[in-house]
Order: C-alpha cells, then structure tokens, then sequence
C-alpha cells in the first residue's frame, strides 16, 4: 500500500482556507456562534493563516518599497524598509516551544448541571428528587482530600 500523504504546507493551506471559510460564513450571519465548540477549533487555524498571509504580505511589500528607494538613491529609506522586511521574516518563523493544550475547566457547582434529577425517585410523593448544594458547606480550595471532614462545615451541612 502506498504512503498517501499531503505535505504540509499543502495541509497548512487547505486547513487555513477552510477553516476561515468555514469561520466566516458560520459566524458572521450570527456572532454568538463563535463560541460553538466547532468554532473554537477552527480560530486558531484561521487566526494563524491570517496571520501567516498578512506577514508574508507585508515582506513583499517592504521588500518592494526597500527596491524602488534604493534605485531612488533613498538608502535611509531602503534600509528602514529592509528592517521592516526582517522583523516580519522574523515574525513569521517563529514557533512556540510550549506545547499547546486546554487547561483543565474548574467546576463551581454541581457536574450535573440544574433540573437534571439524579437517583431513583422514591417515597411518598415518587417523581419528587431533590438536590441541594450550598457553596458555603465545603471549601474548594482544600488541599488532600476533599472528603477530609476538616473541609466541611458541618454546622451548614447538617
């Protein structure tokens, strides 16, 4: 079986193109789609082929004002267009060390999120499931083990 492989500046491109499409004509009719979970991957992407372009963009054109002021005999102005090509160079080549990944959510209440019952209703009145949750009966900064009576407030708890 044959190695089928895009190189990847191939993939580079195609990922940028698509997924700025993809941003764009899912989020500009309706701006609150931007924090869909499909669009959280997809800004990246366009944000670094966006970013990408306007860098190489701006070489080209620095690099062309830097020729036309040299053949005017502006070697001031040729040489502050040449600093500006290098420091996009520079711009555009370089690459984090750091690895990327999400921090960890930190929860502020329960997992289960509201009017969402758990366990079997039972008793007097079936059908009837409570949960309560006070902020106040533990502490979420503790350090060891949460189940540690140390970090709850018994007072509030019972």
């Amino acid at each position: 079986m044959k190695d089928r492989r895009l190189p990847s500046r191939v993939t580079f491109y195609i990922l940028g193109i698509g997924s700025t499409l993809w941003f764009l004509i899912r989020v500009i009719p309706k701006p609150s789609r931007a924090g869909y979970p499909c669009m959280r991957v997809a800004a990246p992407f366009m944000s670094a082929f966006v970013m990408y372009l306007l860098s190489l963009g701006g070489i080209v054109l620095a690099l062309r004002k830097a020729k036309r002021n040299m053949l005017r005999a502006r070697y001031m102005a040729a040489a502050s267009f040449v600093l500006v090509a290098l420091i996009g160079v520079a711009f555009a080549f370089i690459q984090s060390s750091q690895d990327a990944s999400a921090l960890a959510k930190q929860s502020t209440g329960p997992d289960d999120g509201p009017n969402q019952p758990m366990g079997e209703a039972v008793g007097t009145h079936p059908g009837r499931v409570v949960w309560a949750w006070d902020p106040k009966a533990t502490d979420e900064n503790c350090h060891g083990y949460y189940f540690n009576p140390l970090y709850t407030d018994q007072e509030v708890v019972s």
